[in-house]
């Protein structure tokens, strides 16, 4: 695991370069994810503007305007929702909950706090939502599968549950279980003849590593929706198209990460399991809703 740059420099090219320590490899993962995310969101937004989808009238901001105002409140408000659900789903004392503000972050809360108020925003505009919708629908995708990769090198505790079991021939072992060495928690043993001077810990028991397998899955899915955005000509399907695809791979992937557990009816669900419901539950209605819609 490499928890900040100067871990990866030191582990990969042996170059101890000091200055790299206040730069942690999540971070660095979170800020391409959303460098890669505007750019795929604004090659939609050129395309739908040539095809005459999104207006543009005299002293108003232009399409490609509204995408950085967009990309500002996702950082903004997704922020403050990750940590807003974060506390929700477990609600510790303020003062302790704020000691370390990029800690404790979940992910859902700020794609759903983010989501409506750039809505409302595009809508003050009198903008064309279900096609700024379906343009900005793969590069969520894409930009969550980035942003998951940084939690895999760093480590953060967003893995899976214990995994004994011997992994399938065709899978390397890292891929079916992984004990995550070095990683940004410092959870588990201490590691014998550790390398670092620092994040010296692996968990004693390896797990599987979810989120690489959400980095894989969210890569072929945005695949599937980049594919799919020009074949689909009724506005707003491609986004609850979106919502039906990132629902099930959340849903699916809670059933071997850990996380917080509710008890609702006697039935054990986590908050990511019942948001992911309702986002299948929200793009099957929605996609259905649209079907009859002109074009």
């Amino acid at each position: 695991m490499y928890p900040t740059l100067y871990h990866f420099f030191w582990s990969t090219f042996g170059l101890e370069i000091s200055f790299l320590r206040y730069f942690n490899t999540f971070g660095l993962l979170v800020a391409i994810a959303f460098l890669v995310g505007k750019f795929v969101f604004s090659l939609e937004i050129k395309r739908k503007t040539k095809l005459g989808l999104l207006p543009h009238q005299k002293n108003t901001p232009s399409p490609q305007d509204h995408v950085s105002v967009i990309m500002l409140i996702a950082i903004i408000f997704g922020f403050l929702g990750a940590k807003l659900f974060a506390w929700l789903e477990n609600p510790i004392p303020l003062a302790e909950f704020f000691i370390d503000p990029f800690s404790g972050l979940t992910i859902y809360g700020g794609l759903i706090l983010a989501f409506f108020t750039a809505f409302f925003y595009l809508k003050w505009y009198k903008m064309p939502v279900l096609h700024f919708m379906d343009a900005i629908a793969p590069a969520l995708m894409l930009a969550y599968g980035i942003g998951r990769l940084g939690c895999h090198l760093s480590g953060d505790g967003d893995w899976g549950i214990v995994n004994k079991t011997t992994s399938p021939s065709w899978i390397p072992n890292w891929l079916w279980s992984y004990n995550y060495p070095n990683n940004v928690l410092g959870e588990g043993v201490l590691i014998p003849n550790c390398t670092y001077n620092d994040y010296c810990y692996q968990l004693l028991t390896p797990v599987y590593p979810t989120p690489l397998y959400e980095t894989i899955a969210s890569i072929l899915l945005f695949i599937i929706l980049w594919k799919l955005r020009t074949k689909l000509k009724i506005a707003g399907q491609l986004f609850f198209i979106y919502l039906i695809f990132n629902g099930i791979e959340r849903f699916f992937i809670e059933k071997i990460r850990i996380n917080e557990v509710y008890n609702i009816l006697g039935q054990k669900i986590t908050q990511a399991e019942l948001i992911s419901l309702a986002f299948i539950l929200i793009g099957m209605v929605g996609f259905f809703l649209l079907k009859n819609r002109k074009l």
